[in-house]
């Protein structure tokens, strides 16, 4: 591998629009892990100093997906390559260090599935926005228990799509909706389950544009509204606050009128009094209840 291909697939996962955040993150992780074995380097110093910089311009790529700068940190901590450990050794260790936190990742995702779909119960009607890997699960393991899924587009790229397909593969009754409709048809839900790209510490959640008011609707309706994520995603109380990534004005397809504006902001943050429950691989975590 040259540091001209790692810096382009910096760029592939800069300007992914399809995937989640840990997805994402696994796949920074898998470049890391394809640099450890490739990267030209006199020795294991050498080559440290490397991956860490390299592992810096990942994190830096995507902000607001805390996933890829939790995981990635846990391989920052899990790599001290003495200074006479020879080269192969040194590949060997980073690599290696890469592809246990995938394994974990995956893991993480399909406990939370688990427990996402146990909260619910069998035959629930359930909205949900976006894409996020852990409702995809969620709606896999649930698909012969009676599930009935409500799904938004999602704008403005429509990944809302991807999981419709998928759902109906899987022969589940599914109604697909503009985002706009989320208000109307909260009430036909008997749950709402959204992922999460990240979870600050006082619990508010980054996710897809939409989440929030889909938050406020759903309160207003009196319908529990959950967050399935791993716990990669929560942010440490000291962690700086999240960037909300704001992507090329084009995607929304609109001609450049003068004097207009054009915003495209992906994510926004719902506040942790709108969430009925956190799932994360180990449990549901509900909020606190004073005396």
């Amino acid at each position: 591998m040259s540091l001209a291909q790692f810096n382009l697939w910096i760029a592939e996962i800069r300007n992914d629009r399809t995937r989640g955040a840990s997805e994402l993150a696994r796949r920074a992780l898998e470049l890391l892990a394809e640099a450890a074995q490739t990267l030209p380097a006199a020795d294991g110093v050498e080559l440290r100093e490397y991956l860490l910089a390299l592992a810096a311009q990942l994190e830096a790529a995507r902000p607001s997906m805390a996933p890829i700068q939790n995981l990635l940190r846990r391989w920052r901590e899990g790599l001290p390559i003495p200074a006479d450990l020879n080269l192969t050794a040194a590949r060997h260790l980073a690599a290696e260090q890469a592809e246990l936190l995938i394994a974990a990742s995956r893991r993480a995702v399909a406990d939370c599935a688990a427990h996402a779909a146990k909260l619910l119960g069998p035959e629930p009607t359930v909205l949900t926005h976006s894409l996020s890997s852990t409702v995809v699960e969620t709606c896999r393991l649930l698909q012969d228990s009676g599930l009935r899924m409500i799904v938004t587009e999602s704008r403005p790229l429509a990944e809302g799509r991807q999981l419709a397909e998928r759902l109906s593969a899987w022969k589940v009754p599914t109604t697909y909706i503009t985002d706009a409709q989320m208000g109307l048809f909260v009430a036909r839900a008997d749950a709402v389950l959204v992922g999460a790209d990240s979870v600050l510490a006082d619990g508010a959640v980054v996710n897809k544009a939409g989440t929030y008011p889909l938050a406020l609707a759903a309160r207003d309706r009196g319908v529990p509204f959950y967050v399935c994520c791993e716990s990669f995603k929560w942010r440490a109380p000291d962690d700086p606050p999240p960037e909300l990534e704001e992507m090329a004005p084009a995607e929304l397809g609109v001609p450049d009128w003068p004097g207009v504006t054009v915003r495209n902001v992906y994510f926004d943050v719902t506040p942790a009094r709108l969430v009925s429950a956190w799932i994360a691989e180990t449990g549901v975590r509900w909020p606190d209840v004073g005396p």
